[in-house]
C-alpha cells in the first residue's frame, strides 16, 4: 500500500512531547518536563456537585447540537473578564489549542509570513509548520521583544499575525513590561499587524498586579485565546477565543466546519462555576499551593546550583526557565538526566530549527518531590560537564 498523504503531513513535526511520555512512565522518573496542573488538586466535588445540579435541573436539550459560537451562559460570563467585550465576541473552543487552529484555518496559506517570540510555545510552532507557515523569530528577553527588531519585522515582512504570550510565558515564564506592550500596540496599528494574545497563565499570578492587555490597548487588532485547562481540568477541553465581532463570525464557520461545537455539558458546568464564583476560590487554593512550589524550586537551585544557573523567578505561571553555562548542550544532558532519573525540556525545541541550546523548561506546578529531583539534576550536570 502507498497511502498519499497530504504535503502537510511531511511538515509535521516530531513533538519531543511524545518522547517525554515515553521515558517518564516509570515511577523513578521525577518529572519537571510537563506543562501539567496538579492532579492533586482538581476540584473533584465542585464537579460532581455542579455536574449533579446540571443533571437535576436541565431538561434533555442539554444533550442536543447547539451553535458553535458556545453556550452563552459561559460567553456572557467571559465576557465580563474583559474591558472591550460582549458575549458576541466570545467564541468557545475544544481547548485554546482549537483556537491556534481555527486561527491558521482562517488566516494561513502556505508561506505565509507569522512572528513568534523567540523562544516560543513548542505545540503552536508545530501547529504552525504543520500549515507551512513561514515562521520569523523575535528575540525575546525578560521584559518583553526587541521593539526595533520587530518593527524591521512588520515592515519588510508584512506577516499576518504576531503570536505571543505576554505573561507568563511558556517556556520562558517570563512577562512584558508595560512600556514594551504599548510600544508594540503601536507597531501593530502603524503596519496593521493583527496580535494574537494567548493567555493560558493569567490567572495563575503569585504576585504583582496585572498589566495592561492587547485587547485593551489594540481591541480592533486583538485576538485573545484562553483556557480552563490551567485553571479547572484539562479534560474538559474548553477553552475561548476574544475577537471583534466580524473575526468570530469566521471563526465560527471554521469550527462548525472542524467539529460543529464544544461539549456543551462541560460548558454549562463552568458557566455555573464562574456565576458562583467556586472557580474564582478554586484558583485561589492553585495560587496558594503553586507559589510553595515555585518557592521550593528556587530554594533548591540556590542550594544545589549556587550561582550556576541563571534564572528569573516566575511571578506566576508554571516554569522556570534555566540557563546552564554556554557549553552546556540541555538536549545531549537529557539524556544524562533520565539516568539520574529526572526529566525536563530542553530549550531548543522552543525555537524554529534550533540544534542546540543551554537553556531547559522547568515544570514545578505538577512536580513532586521537587528537592530530590533537582539534586538528581545537579548529579547530572557534575556528570556531563566533566566530560
Amino acid at each position: 500500500m502507498n497511502p498519499k498523504f497530504a504535503s502537510r503531513v511531511q511538515n509535521a513535526p516530531r513533538s519531543f512531547t511524545r518522547k517525554i511520555l515515553d521515558v517518564i512512565g516509570s515511577n523513578d522518573i521525577i518529572s519537571f518536563a510537563g506543562g501539567l496542573p496538579d492532579e492533586s488538586l482538581f476540584p473533584h466535588k465542585l464537579i460532581q456537585k455542579e455536574m449533579n445540579h446540571i443533571l437535576e435541573n436541565s431538561s434533555k436539550v442539554i444533550y442536543q447540537y447547539s451553535p458553535a459560537i458556545g453556550a452563552k451562559e459561559l460567553r456572557v460570563n467571559l465576557a465580563k473578564t474583559y474591558t472591550n467585550a460582549n458575549e458576541n465576541q466570545i467564541l468557545i473552543t475544544t481547548g485554546s489549542q482549537q483556537g491556534l487552529d481555527l486561527l491558521c484555518l482562517a488566516f494561513i496559506n502556505p508561506q505565509d509570513v507569522i512572528v513568534v517570540e523567540k523562544p516560543s510555545y513548542l505545540a503552536a510552532l508545530n501547529l504552525f509548520a504543520l500549515y507551512d507557515a513561514h515562521i520569523i523569530e523575535v528575540d525575546l528577553t525578560c521584559k518583553g521583544v526587541d521593539v526595533a527588531q520587530l518593527e524591521k519585522i512588520f515592515q519588510t515582512q508584512k506577516p499576518k499575525f504576531f503570536y505571543t504570550i505576554p505573561t507568563f510565558q511558556n517556556p520562558t515564564g517570563w512577562s512584558w513590561d508595560e512600556e514594551c506592550k504599548h510600544e508594540v500596540a503601536k507597531l501593530a496599528k502603524k503596519y496593521d499587524v493583527i496580535i494574537i494574545e494567548d493567555c493560558p497563565y493569567n490567572a495563575l499570578r503569585y504576585e504583582g498586579s496585572q498589566g495592561v492587555s492587547f485587547e485593551e490597548l489594540i481591541p480592533e487588532l486583538c485576538i485573545s485565546l484562553g483556557t480552563f485547562s490551567k485553571t479547572l481540568v484539562p479534560d474538559f477541553r474548553l477553552g475561548w477565543m476574544r475577537a471583534n465581532e466580524e473575526f468570530i463570525k469566521v471563526f465560527q464557520s471554521m469550527k462548525e466546519n472542524v467539529d460543529l461545537q464544544s461539549s456543551k455539558f462541560f460548558q454549562y458546568v463552568v458557566a455555573n462555576m464562574l456565576e458562583k464564583g467556586s472557580l474564582d476560590v478554586h484558583v485561589k487554593t492553585l495560587i496558594a499551593s503553586y507559589k510553595l512550589k515555585r518557592d521550593a524550586m528556587h530554594k533548591a537551585f540556590q542550594e544545589e546550583f549556587g550561582d550556576i544557573l541563571e534564572y528569573e523567578i516566575p511571578k506566576g505561571g508554571m516554569f522556570f526557565w534555566i540557563q546552564f553555562p554556554q557549553y552546556i548542550d540541555t538536549m545531549k544532558l537529557f539524556e544524562y538526566a533520565i539516568q539520574e532519573g529526572v526529566a525536563y525540556v530542553p530549550g531548543a525545541v522552543f525555537y524554529k530549527g534550533q540544534a542546540n541550546s543551554s537553556s531547559a523548561r522547568i515544570n514545578f506546578t505538577n512536580a513532586t518531590n521537587i528537592p530530590e529531583g533537582v539534586k538528581r539534576l545537579k548529579k547530572a550536570y557534575d556528570r556531563f560537564s566533566n566530560l
